[in-house]
C-alpha cells in the first residue's frame, strides 16, 4: 500500500533532485552551504586537531581478507540483508561504460567507516573476480581507482549555495576533471544524467521561474475544513499537474485504507462480543475477514493495528 507520507516525501525530493544530484564529489564549500562538501568523502581520514590524540600515530592493523570484509559488512554490519546495487557493466565478455558500475561502487562505499577504503578495494576486486574473472576484474579495478581519485580531488572553485554566480564555475570544473580522470567514455556514462539535471535546474532558476519547493516543506494536505479545490491548486502550483494527480491518487488510497481499517475494527469488536464463539473461532473468522478485505502485503499491518 502506498502511504501518503511516502509519496509526499518522494514528490518533494524529486522536485529538487535536478539541483542536488550534481554534487557527488568532494568540494570546498562556504560554511553552512549545502553543496559538494556535504559528502562522506570529506570525513574520510579526517582528524580532530583539538583532540589530545591528534598527533598520535595510528596503530597499523593487518589487512582484512575479502571474506573478513564480507563478514563485517554483510553478516554483522550495515549491509546485512541487502543486495548490491548497479551492475558490473560487462557485456559480451567485455567491460563497457555504463552508469551501473558507478552505482555498484557507491553501494560498496556505503561500508566505509566500518572498514577502510583499502578493505573495500579488496572486497570489490574479489567480487568482480568471482563474477567475471581476473582479467575483467583488473579492468574494473582500474576504473575504481580513478573513481576514488576523483572523489578525493581538491577543487579550486568554491560552491556557495546562496551565490548562484559560483555554481557554473564549480560545475564546469567538475565536468572537466571528471573527463580528465575517468576518460570521456566513463565520465559520460557516470555523470551525463546528473549534469543534464543540473543544467535544467540552473536554466529554470535563471529564467526567473519559482524554484522547486524545499524538500522539508510540508506538502499541502486534504483535511476537514479545507477547500479541496484550493489544496489541489496549491499542489499544481508547487509540483505540476502530474504530481498533483499522483497526490490525488494517494489521498484516495489513504481514504480507502482508513475506511477498510475502521470497518475491520467494527468487525473485530463484534466478534469479541459474540459469546457463542470460542477464541479460536473468533480469530479464524477475523482472519477470513482480513483476507477478504485487505491485500496480502497489508495483513501484518492490520493485525498489528487491531492488536490481534
Amino acid at each position: 500500500m502506498v502511504t501518503r507520507g511516502k509519496l509526499a516525501a518522494g514528490l518533494a525530493v524529486a522536485a529538487l533532485i535536478a539541483g542536488a544530484s550534481l554534487w557527488g564529489t568532494r568540494q570546498t564549500v562556504v560554511a553552512g552551504s549545502a553543496g559538494p562538501g556535504g559528502s562522506v568523502w570529506d570525513q574520510v581520514g579526517s582528524t580532530d586537531s583539538s583532540s589530545p590524540m591528534a598527533d598520535a600515530p595510528a596503530a597499523p592493523r593487518q589487512a582484512l581478507t575479502a571474506d573478513q570484509v564480507r563478514d563485517r559488512l554483510f553478516r554483522a554490519g550495515s549491509l546485512a540483508g541487502t543486495e548490491p546495487a548497479g551492475e558490473w557493466c560487462v557485456a559480451d565478455a567485455k567491460l563497457k561504460p555504463c552508469v551501473g558500475l558507478r552505482s555498484r561502487f557507491e553501494y560498496y562505499i556505503l561500508g566505509l567507516g566500518e572498514v577502510t577504503i583499502q578493505d573495500l578495494r579488496v572486497l570489490v576486486k574479489d567480487e568482480a573476480t568471482r563474477a567475471h574473472g581476473a582479467d575483467l576484474a583488473d579492468q574494473i579495478m582500474a576504473v575504481w581507482d580513478k573513481y576514488w581519485q576523483l572523489r578525493n580531488h581538491t577543487w579550486r572553485n568554491t560552491f556557495v549555495q546562496s551565490d548562484r554566480s559560483t555554481w557554473m564555475p564549480v560545475f564546469e570544473e567538475q565536468r572537466a576533471v571528471r573527463r580528465q580522470v575517468l576518460g570521456m567514455a566513463w565520465a559520460e556514462a557516470f555523470f551525463t544524467d546528473d549534469e543534464n539535471h543540473f543544467r535544467e535546474y540552473y536554466a529554470q532558476l535563471e529564467s526567473g521561474q519559482p524554484p522547486p519547493p524545499d524538500p522539508g516543506e510540508a506538502v499541502p494536505q486534504m483535511a476537514p475544513g479545507k477547500d479541496p479545490a484550493a489544496v489541489r491548486a496549491e499542489r499544481v502550483a508547487r509540483y505540476g499537474e502530474a504530481a498533483a494527480a499522483r497526490l490525488d491518487k494517494a489521498d484516495e488510497e489513504w481514504a480507502d485504507w482508513q475506511r477498510r481499517l475502521a470497518a475491520a475494527r467494527v468487525e473485530w469488536d463484534r466478534l469479541r462480543a459474540a459469546g457463542n464463539l470460542s477464541e479460536a473461532q473468533r480469530r479464524q473468522e477475523m482472519d477470513s475477514y482480513i483476507k477478504a478485505n485487505f491485500k496480502s502485503d497489508e495483513f501484518l499491518r492490520v493485525e498489528a493495528l487491531l492488536r490481534l
